[in-house]
């Protein structure tokens, strides 16, 4: 305050130069003439004095969101909303988590997930279709062995195919890396345009068999180093929520067929539907179709148009309460 008092040029043109907004100076000489120096310690922010207040409609609609959503934590939550057309709430991740956290919405999970570790290494990528990771993980059923064979993009963790098979041979992993090429359209490109796989070590993947598969489709297939499964993280990742959020959630599948179903249904949603951090909470189908970037574009158009409202809003407000 001394130093706009002092200065020779207009309080306007001081604040300015102070990169200080001349409302805020007045708002502290009007309380320094009240008050003098107590009125400038003990104030503190109130929801009518601050434009960028959260509305109590949109604390409302956040709450109402989450209570429908109750397995989706806050961030994804928070992008979910602003990705919705019906205009539900344009908040970013940590307001959400306020209000949640204020109103006792928030799982006990949230405050000790463990932390991931880095996936893939040096792996760099900057469209489909230039590096795939497969891999095998065990699922449980009653009535004998079933493995999930998957193929996933590296680039958008769009999952290209996975089927649950009886058995995990080299020709399983053909049928399965087949079926991804004829899916992914791959067959009639040429040789550079094909993905290089990421695989482990495993005997059906360093079979002689599997490489002159390899080979036949001008296929480079990196293998990860022994023992350093984060090289191949990402697939792993894949797997882990398939089991984690889907199969470990109910009793063991009764039948190999039954198991297939719900696995196949899960995936259906895990492309679609599923906000996936590592991609910018789009989902993987958006980023692997190319809609991401304008997906992305619109939410923080949307946002900033409701930061402008909520200030307006609160302006209104503050105006008519004075």
């Amino acid at each position: 305050m001394d130093i706009v008092e002092k200065s020779t040029l207009t309080i306007k043109r001081t604040c300015t130069l102070l990169k200080l907004n001349p409302g805020r100076y007045y708002d502290w000489q009007r309380r320094f003439d009240a008050n003098g120096m107590e009125g400038l310690k003990n104030h503190k922010s109130s929801p009518k004095s601050c434009p960028h207040t959260l509305l109590e409609e949109e604390k409302e609609l956040i709450i109402e969101y989450a209570l429908e959503h109750p397995d989706i934590r806050h961030r994804k939550l928070a992008l979910k909303m602003q990705n919705n057309n019906n205009n539900i709430a344009f908040v970013s991740p940590s307001t959400v988590y306020r209000v949640l956290k204020a109103n006792d919405l928030i799982p006990e999970k949230e405050y000790n997930k463990e932390p991931q570790k880095e996936a893939d290494g040096k792996i760099k990528v900057s469209e489909p279709h230039q590096v795939w990771h497969t891999d095998i993980t065990y699922i449980p059923v009653k009535d004998g062995h079933a493995y999930l064979i998957s193929v996933l993009d590296d680039y958008s963790r769009f999952v290209v195919h996975s089927e649950l098979s009886r058995t995990m041979t080299s020709d399983d992993m053909e049928r399965v890396l087949s079926k991804a090429l004829h899916k992914a359209d791959l067959y009639e490109k040429p040789a550079d345009e094909r993905p290089a796989l990421v695989s482990d070590n495993g005997t059906q993947l360093i079979s002689n068999s599997f490489t002159e598969f390899l080979k036949e489709w001008d296929i480079q297939h990196r293998r990860i180093a022994v023992r350093h499964p984060e090289s191949n993280g990402k697939i792993e990742v894949l797997h882990k929520t398939i089991k984690h959020e889907n199969v470990y959630t109910k009793e063991r599948y009764e039948s190999f067929y039954e198991a297939e179903r719900d696995i196949k249904s899960f995936l259906i949603k895990y492309n679609y539907d599923r906000l996936h951090q590592g991609i910018n909470f789009v989902t993987p189908y958006e980023k692997y179709s190319g809609e991401a970037e304008q997906i992305i574009k619109k939410r923080k158009q949307r946002h900033k148009k409701a930061i402008e409202r909520r200030k307006r809003i609160n302006r209104k407000r503050q105006a008519k309460a004075a």
